[in-house]
């Protein structure tokens, strides 16, 4: 699970059909901003995991915070960003933390409309790639495009006493054009493999809004938790996930119609000389050598001496040589 020692009771989450998408673990991305001081704070307050991605599935975040976590300001907003672009700014006030137990869960972006709010659903979404040779404009388009995609970011600010607000600010997202290719080289460095796609619409209760100032400044959040999502192939590659282990595979045994489909190109009268090999050669057991004692009626027979077949010298590749012990003619076939 994402933790960050620093904010010891809060927990933030991805969760699909039901239950939390099981966490890896992952380096954090190094921080570049022109303030260093900003920098080496948010690399210290960041911890990023992976999760896997399926294509299709629908998935919501969730935040909650509970004891030890002690409130030390009016209220915490949990700003949640998904492919670079912002979703929703959830804000944990007093009163709602008051019995020490808060959460929140975000669906997707939430618009007003006709004085009624709708929650548009967030789902992975395969990103069909290409090797093409395309422009040198074309490929810093989809670079800018999957900069930032595969990513769930939560940001977490200590903010101060909240303005009421009307209404919640509209949310532009841009889901991702499922229909379009994108090139390998911006996506094979990190392993990307989905995007983010908008699904349908349902209801969604409409609270209160506030406006608020961060206490600390944008870039000096109390908590970062980021989420890199990908799919099982492309984690495996990243060596994050085992790859399958084929090895245990036990061979299948060679049947006699697919020992006869690899002798179809050969010559007929050879293809029989070889089957008839292998059939003797299947019925052939196989026994333990045992030293025998000599009697003396077998003392006065001179022992059997093998003689040896000259070995034929071959060039080029390995050929076969089967013979039957009753044939003088041997017909040597090239394999190539």
């Amino acid at each position: 699970m994402a933790i960050l020692d620093c904010l010891p009771g809060i927990e933030v989450t991805v969760w699909a059909d039901g239950e939390t998408l099981e966490e890896y673990d992952a380096e954090n991305d190094i921080v570049t901003h022109e303030d260093p001081v900003a920098a080496a704070h948010q690399q210290s307050h960041t911890v990023t995991k992976y999760i896997e991605s399926t294509t299709g599935q629908v998935f919501l975040v969730k935040v909650s915070v509970k004891a030890p976590y002690k409130l030390d300001c009016p209220n915490v907003s949990f700003r949640l960003c998904v492919d670079g672009q912002w979703v929703r700014s959830p804000l944990m006030t007093t009163a709602s933390y008051a019995r020490r137990e808060w959460c929140d869960l975000i669906e997707g972006p939430v618009e007003m409309t006709h004085s009624r709010g709708e929650v548009t659903i967030m789902k992975f979404a395969e990103i069909h790639s290409t090797d093409e040779n395309i422009e040198s404009t074309t490929l810093a388009e989809h670079k800018k495009k999957t900069e930032k995609v595969g990513e769930i970011v939560m940001t977490i600010h200590r903010e101060s006493k909240g303005v009421p607000s009307s209404a919640p600010v509209a949310v532009t997202f841009e889901g991702l054009d499922s229909s379009k290719k994108y090139h390998d080289k911006v996506l094979a460095k990190d392993g990307k493999s989905h995007g983010i796609e908008l699904g349908g619409k349902k209801a969604y209760p409409l609270g209160k809004y506030y406006t608020a100032t961060k206490l600390d400044g944008t870039d000096f959040p109390i908590g970062i938790f980021r989420f890199k999502y990908r799919s099982a192939h492309a984690l495996q590659n990243l060596h994050v996930l085992p790859l399958n282990d084929t090895s245990s595979t036990p061979e299948q045994e060679a049947t006699p119609e697919s020992e006869d489909d690899d002798l179809n190109d050969l010559d007929p009268e050879i293809r029989a000389r070889v089957q008839r090999f292998l059939a003797r050669s299947k019925c052939v057991k196989t026994e333990p050598n045992i030293k025998r004692d000599r009697s003396d009626d077998e003392e006065d027979v001179k022992p059997f001496k093998k003689t040896k077949t000259p070995k034929k010298k071959m060039i080029g590749k390995t050929t076969i040589d089967l013979t039957e012990e009753d044939e003088e003619d041997v017909q040597v076939i090239s394999l190539d």
